[in-house]
């Protein structure tokens, strides 16, 4: 039988490389080859790419006259080669090419239909080299023709094609994310992934890679996030509407549970008031309905986002906390917090957290006393009336700000592109005004994010609530503390009085804060 043909191969390689594996003289009989094939995107869906690929393949090993036998057709379909991150991504059968060729060293070889089907990363060919320097591993390409990565020429020649296969798939990733950006600023859907909740999105097929073609709004969806913004804005913590959800088993999107985190995400972001984000920014009115309107986006925005609990920090179990100052402290921002004391539960000021150690009161004692209040509050006819009248106010005030808040951004955009294309003389003016808006609108979203942060009833039937006190959850209680109590304040006990004295206590009502005191 003929051998195969291989060119010299010398004894030593390069420095840093293992040294070359003499080329085999096998006969071909006992010789494999291995016929490789990848396509990084298979928008057919049926592998038809790779199908090609492997008939091109073996179309070569029959007219070369390669000899040996095809021991398999490996594939990676649907896979790319290059990652702009510098890693590898995972290839299973370029793996599985890779160990092949260790098995048997000199008597198993590589078709592939081009060199940049093997690699697209310099570093990985370099990987690569090294393995077909110790393996004697040939390698045929339909398209590039025979690769001898044994002789300086031939690696050459193959990090060249390397090189021009990257700059091929940089350029077409610089393409693609103008693309996108185009798309947003057009407010187009873009990409795939989820059905985003609250929208049934239709396709032009039913295949792997069909097209978008709109997100449509899902009435029941869109009743529930339109419930869940009400109550958040209302004051519902994340937690409380999670709750809530699981409870009556509404799940996301894909069928699973609520969380936290997903639904603060589904809550502040543009999509459901019909505006398009691009790098977690707004950058135009999108081409579906919205769900909300644009000013509970900005509000939702303002309240769950700086509302964030801290990691680590202390999750609270009792209603009253956070709201309890000593008179002493009240003006350094030190709350009083629970601990036991003779075996009952009592708000204290720790010196451990700065306070002053030296004020003390029981806890079941104040949280009937404020309880009473609440109920008082929540069932008088007059300060539901002046609630009413505050949030309308803060309502008004939060629409005109959106508004300004628009129409500056707005203005920017036109500002931004005079300053690409306009006259040099010009450009201090443009400048200029450029400034003088953005500092506009900082004042505009501080104001914004200080009305949408103040608490709101909305929809709440506050004396049906009030009937219900003992019963209601430590979020609900909270929640609605905050519409009429800015903080608790408790003074000095009266020396020799040994029960609870109500006279200690005192409520300062809501967007109203104590000055510093001391020794009161």
């Amino acid at each position: 039988m003929t051998p195969i043909a291989h060119a010299p191969t010398p004894q030593s390689g390069p420095p840093g490389r293992p040294r070359a594996r003499p080329r085999s003289t096998t006969p071909l009989d006992d010789f494999e080859w291995i016929i490789y094939v990848r396509i990084s995107d298979d928008r057919e869906g049926a592998g038809l790419g790779v199908k090609r690929q492997e008939d091109d393949g073996r179309a070569l090993h029959k007219r070369a006259g390669l000899g040996g036998r095809i021991l398999c057709v490996l594939t990676d379909n649907d896979l790319t080669a290059y990652d702009k991150s510098g890693r590898y991504k995972p290839r299973p059968d370029y793996e599985q090419l890779c160990a092949l060729l260790q098995e048997r060293p000199g008597r198993r070889g590589v078709i592939a239909w081009h060199t940049d089907r093997l690699h697209r990363s310099p570093r990985e060919l370099e990987d690569f080299i090294d393995l077909i320097e110790a393996t004697g591993a040939p390698v045929q390409t339909v398209k590039a023709g025979i690769i001898d990565l044994s002789t300086a020429s031939g690696r050459m020649t193959a990090r060249v094609h390397c090189a021009v296969a990257r700059h091929e798939s940089e350029h077409k990733s610089e393409r693609i994310r103008r693309k996108v950006e185009e798309l947003a600023e057009a407010g187009s859907i873009y990409g795939g992934g989820p059905r985003p909740y609250g929208y049934n999105r239709i396709y032009d097929s039913d295949g792997p890679r069909r097209k978008i073609l709109r997100d449509d709004v899902d009435p029941a969806e869109a009743a529930i996030i339109r419930e869940l913004a009400r109550r958040a804005l209302a004051g519902d913590t994340l937690r409380t509407l999670v709750r809530w959800l699981n409870r009556e088993g509404i799940t996301t999107s894909t069928g699973r549970q609520w969380s936290q985190q997903g639904l603060r995400t589904m809550l502040t972001s543009g999509r459901i008031a019909g505006l398009r984000e691009h790098r977690g920014q707004v950058v135009a009115k999108a081409v579906w309905d919205p769900i909300i309107t644009v000013e509970q986006h900005e509000q939702l925005r303002v309240m769950l986002r700086e509302n964030q609990r801290p990691p680590g920090s202390r999750v609270r179990i009792h209603y009253l906390s956070g709201f309890v100052y000593c008179s002493n402290c009240v003006g350094k921002g030190v709350k009083m917090r629970v601990a036991p004391q003779h075996g009952k539960l009592k708000y204290k000021c720790l010196a451990d957290i700065g306070g002053c150690n030296g004020r003390v009161i029981g806890l079941a004692d104040l949280e009937e006393l404020i309880g009473r209040l609440m109920v008082a509050k929540m069932s008088d006819p007059k300060t539901l009336r002046e609630l009413a009248a505050r949030e309308a106010d803060a309502t008004t005030a939060t629409a005109g700000l959106v508004e300004q808040i628009e129409a500056d951004e707005r203005r920017l955009v036109v500002l931004k592109s005079a300053l690409d294309d306009g006259d040099e003389d010009d450009l201090p003016e443009v400048v200029g005004s450029i400034r003088e808006i953005r500092q506009r609108l900082r004042g505009a979203r501080a104001e914004f994010g200080r009305l949408a942060s103040v608490p709101k009833a909305g929809q709440d039937d506050l004396p049906e609530l009030a009937s219900r006190w003992p019963d209601l959850d430590l979020d609900q209680k909270q929640r609605l503390l905050r519409l009429f109590v800015s903080q608790i304040i408790i003074h000095p006990a009266v020396r020799g009085l040994a029960r609870f004295d109500p006279g200690r206590v005192e409520v300062v009502p809501a967007g109203r804060a104590r000055a510093q005191e001391h020794g009161a």
